[in-house]
């Protein structure tokens, strides 16, 4: 019986040591930061979108405005706490599973009021832990929206540019679509769910709460966007400026794949690889 208990209680341990060893995937919150004062909890409301092909760094700021960027410029895939000499000053990922991991980065910050400088310092993130602003940006991000029959305003949708007037826009929607690849639009989505309105690029974007009018207008930070239908997928925006109105023009995104997709795709310059995401 002793023996039976030591085998199973050894297996247990081992799937634990194992069960920390996994290469973290999905969208992970920032919680602690061990740096020069010790572990505190973090200031910043900062997310690590961890895939296969790279990971994403996005960070809340004011007024619900986020911030998206590469700058880890690897795949975190789990590498075990130690550098693998003194001078290795790689990234480092333990304690990492689906639910959480750390991160340990070496620092030359001078100054910093958290961060060490010339030593290591360890980020902490958790899975699961979202603020509701942040819930809705990621669903948005990572989801395929669903059209509504009662509100088909609602799904992703593409923009492809900006007109000053809407006379014989059909005709230059070919034009748009040529240039659209070269333009500062490119993989620039807007995301109406029910209940709010998500854009977002390589770069950021925002989250607001939003309310419709049917199909002919939303309405968000107090400002109402009428709509008018070119097509089934393809609508134009009012767009209030300083001098006049301009119109937004929107193509539905109908490929299946999530503008996260897309926009890891404009990342590494390829077809995207599929995202094992929580």
């Amino acid at each position: 019986m002793k023996k039976t208990l030591t085998t199973i209680l050894l297996a247990l341990a081992s799937l634990a040591v194992q069960a920390q060893t996994e290469n973290p995937r999905g969208i992970y919150k920032l919680m602690t930061l061990v740096g020069k004062n010790g572990e505190v909890n973090s200031p910043f409301h900062q997310y690590k979108i961890c895939t296969d092909s790279l990971t994403l760094m996005v960070v809340f700021g004011r007024n619900n405005v986020f911030s998206m960027n590469n700058n880890d410029h690897q795949v975190f895939n789990y590498t075990g706490d130690q550098p693998k000499s003194d001078d290795d000053k790689s990234i480092l990922i333990y304690d990492s599973n689906a639910e959480h991991f750390s991160e340990k980065w070496w620092s030359d910050y001078r100054g910093h009021m958290i961060f060490p400088e010339n030593d290591w310092c360890v980020e902490k993130y958790q899975s699961g832990q979202y603020t509701a602003e942040s819930r809705a940006c990621f669903d948005a991000m990572t989801g395929k929206a669903e059209v509504d029959a009662k509100n088909p305003l609602t799904g992703t949708w593409r923009m492809i540019g900006m007109v000053d007037e809407l006379r014989d826009v059909k005709k230059r929607l070919p034009k748009l679509h040529e240039e659209y690849t070269q333009s500062r639009y490119f993989n620039d989505f807007m995301i109406l769910s029910p209940k709010h309105v998500v854009r977002v690029d390589r770069g950021g974007g925002f989250v607001v709460n939003a309310t419709y009018d049917g199909k002919k207008s939303y309405t968000y930070n107090d400002v109402t966007h009428q709509v008018k239908w070119l097509s089934k997928d393809r609508i134009a925006v009012e767009q209030h400026t300083e001098i006049g109105i301009d119109w937004m023009i929107l193509e539905r995104v109908t490929d299946g794949q999530t503008p996260l997709s897309h926009i890891i795709s404009q990342y590494i310059h390829r077809s995207p690889r599929a995202l094992r995401l929580q």
